[in-house]
């Protein structure tokens, strides 16, 4: 007889991000600088666990608790480049009501194990480069050493490893 603890294995179906604001707002500077934050870090989560997306979603909360969410297939991408503009479309087409906004949040679904393979015809090599360039950055110096200007408006954003719930190693640059 085996006397080990059984562990469960499950296969990750989707990661997300959200952020509640302390003070419901309708900077939409704000909103968008923290969205862009939101979705690379998500991105650079899906890059690290060698996986891909095929279904991006955005959520939106007003201060009177309504709540909407709009969701694009898009073709198997990890990179900022594809999915950056999704986002900030959906965003854009749900962002419509004259309210104060209380909660934001990104979820990327569908998610196959893979990296990203470059196609000849769509993608940008210098975006490519981009990214993977950035990424060896986030690596070595830590998740915020390079951001977007865009994006540098956000305040910390969790960076827990969604698909091994492992915090971020702690690198010599940080502090506990």
């Amino acid at each position: 007889i085996d006397n080990s603890p059984v562990v469960q294995y499950h296969e990750r179906k989707s990661i997300s991000t959200e952020r509640t604001f302390d003070k419901d707002t309708t900077d939409v500077q704000k909103l968008r600088s923290i969205l862009i934050a939101m979705t690379e870090n998500l991105a650079f989560q899906l890059r690290r666990g060698h996986k891909l997306t095929a279904c991006v979603t955005f959520k939106i909360r007003y201060s009177d608790f309504q709540t909407y969410t709009q969701q694009k297939h898009i073709p198997y991408s990890s990179l900022d480049s594809t999915i950056l503009p999704v986002i900030l479309d959906l965003f854009n087409k749900l962002y419509n009501r004259r309210l104060l906004v209380r909660l934001i949040g990104v979820k990327f679904s569908h998610l196959v194990e893979g990296g990203h393979q470059v196609n000849l015809f769509e993608d940008d090599e210098k975006l490519l480069n981009l990214s993977i360039a950035m990424d060896k950055m986030r690596e070595r110096f830590g998740d915020r050493a390079v951001l977007r200007a865009s994006g540098m408006g956000a305040k910390s954003i969790s960076r827990w490893n969604p698909f091994t719930g492992e915090p971020p190693p702690l690198l010599p640059n940080r502090r506990r």
